[in-house]
């Protein structure tokens, strides 16, 4: 993860911005993972092998200010994903940052 952020930093110009969305925590598909699925905290792995990490606003921005980011915006998204063929809605969380390399 911090990997990604350093190298996202490399190739911005200085005042350069990012925006990052992925997986927040409390989503409903990190709360469906059942025992033997969690690997850390925050960290699951699926069926097929797969990872999710599931970020809190906190540890976001303590990774992009930590590799040389400003955090501008740092929130949470709320949507719903709705599966209209088995007739279910979930509620889905995503953080969303937008970071500027100083």
């Amino acid at each position: 993860m911090k990997d990604a952020l350093v190298n996202i930093r490399r190739v911005l110009k200085v005042g350069g911005c990012a925006i990052l969305r992925d997986y927040g925590y409390g989503d409903h598909a990190m709360l469906r993972f059942g025992r033997g699925h969690k690997i850390s905290e925050c960290f699951y792995m699926r069926q097929d092998g797969t990872r999710a990490y599931y970020f809190s606003l906190e540890k976001l921005a303590a990774l992009a200010t930590e590799v040389g980011f400003e955090v501008l915006e740092n929130q949470f998204i709320e949507k719903e994903t709705v599966n209209r063929k088995e007739g279910i809605s979930v509620p889905r969380l995503f953080i969303q940052s937008r970071l500027a390399k100083i």
